[in-house]
């Protein structure tokens, strides 16, 4: 992963408008507003503090560029900040998720002031739930989502985690 930059502007804006992508976060986004998300997103990584913080996330083998991750929602007061990641179609379902998780997951906690690292999606989206239980997320019944009962909270914790091993299965 690297921080996001003035070149990601089509890779950020291709995620955010493409329907199959958007299916499980909302509606997509008209190319124009995902122009400016992309700028807004730009513009809060250069604020201090930082609002929200933005990663491409970059295939190893091809050195491609195949998803975004972001940390954004941070609370100081609960010393939690929420994660999520979006990848291209082709690269979906190939464990990129998995090990962008852990990753970051180990760089939060080793440089962040947090202790607690969450995830919201859609309770239907079998696929992530899977994904986040393989790396040692946890389901919190105590948050109501914000996007209503159809939404599920899942959290790591600094005090608890523990980095699964990482393999192709």
């Amino acid at each position: 992963m690297r921080p996001l930059g003035p070149q990601d502007s089509p890779l950020f804006c291709h995620l955010f408008t493409d329907e199959e992508t958007m299916r499980f976060i909302g509606a997509p986004m008209a190319p124009e507003r995902a122009a400016r998300s992309f700028s807004s997103a730009l513009a809060g990584m250069s604020r201090d503090p930082v609002e929200r913080l933005f990663l491409t996330v970059v295939e190893k083998a091809s050195n491609q560029d195949v998803g975004i991750c972001s940390l954004q929602s941070f609370d100081a007061q609960r010393r939690s900040v929420q994660a999520g990641v979006m990848f291209i179609a082709p690269a979906r379902a190939q464990g990129y998720a998995k090990e962008a998780f852990t990753g970051l997951i180990q760089q939060v906690f080793a440089h962040l002031p947090v202790d607690e690292l969450w995830v919201q999606f859609a309770t239907e989206h079998v696929v992530v739930e899977r994904g986040v239980l393989s790396v040692g997320f946890e389901r919190r019944r105590d948050v109501a989502p914000a996007g209503g009962p159809q939404h599920s909270v899942w959290c790591v914790r600094r005090d608890s985690w523990m980095p699964k091993l990482l393999s192709k299965d």
